[in-house]
């Protein structure tokens, strides 16, 4: 009896330890994992973002590139609800000038007097009963006003200016994704720099790209205030 409880024990404890070794034998130790960031390399990322202008400050700076600012479209818009009060003025200026020349000539009757300017002998000429020259000139100048006071009740105007909100939504998504892209790339060139010549320049050509493409959108803004936060600006 003891023989068979001790048979047992040895085929359980072969059981138990069968998995280990096999484990062991087959995978190995597991691979090593990447190595942790250089402490300065992160502390010179961070010091680069933090001379950067934040998202917030690049998100408006396009919104008032664009003339799309929240502010502005309020304004078009209090601006397109009121038109309707104003009249269209219309100013109507005329001048005139004219000459009226009259001159009656009495068929019954010769002008026989030379001094007249008529020469009996071989002129037929008779004489002016009435001669009548009249200049005229007029000058005239008026306004007209319009209201079209149905534009108070709809305005049309009034959704051409809300279709900005539509320019606003793509312009601060296009900014922002640029802006992270940016930091992503920025991110990977400082803490997993690429080895060879060749993705080394083909990496800054593509952050110089994003940088041109927010200045863009931001009128050179982001730049300019690089500049200026790094102590380059004016």
């Amino acid at each position: 009896m003891k023989r068979v409880r001790l048979a047992v024990s040895i085929v359980v404890l072969a059981a138990l330890t069968a998995p280990a070794h096999a484990q062991e034998e087959g995978g190995g130790a597991a691979p090593p994992g990447p190595p942790p960031p250089d402490p300065r390399a992160v502390r010179t990322l961070r010091l680069r973002f933090e001379r950067e202008p934040p998202v917030e400050e690049v998100q408006k700076a396009s919104l008032r590139f664009f003339k799309v600012h929240p502010d502005r479209v309020a304004s078009y818009r209090r601006g397109a609800q009121w038109k309707a009060l104003m009249p269209d003025v219309e100013l109507i200026f005329n001048n005139e000038y004219g000459t009226n020349d009259r001159t009656l000539f009495d068929y019954l009757y010769r002008n026989k007097y030379p001094q007249y300017g008529c020469n009996p002998a071989t002129d037929a000429c008779w004489p002016a009963k009435d001669d009548e020259h009249v200049k005229r000139a007029s000058i005239s100048l008026g306004v007209r006003a319009h209201w079209s006071l149905d534009r108070l009740i709809f305005n049309a105007e009034i959704l051409d200016v809300s279709s900005l909100v539509g320019v606003q939504e793509g312009l601060l998504r296009e900014v922002t994704s640029l802006y992270f892209t940016r930091r992503r790339l920025m991110t990977a060139m400082v803490l997993n720099p690429p080895q060879s010549p060749n993705e080394q320049i083909t990496e800054q050509l593509r952050l110089d790209e994003i940088t041109a493409n927010i200045d863009a959108l931001t009128g050179g803004f982001f730049t300019a205030e690089e500049k200026k936060r790094l102590g380059g600006g004016s």
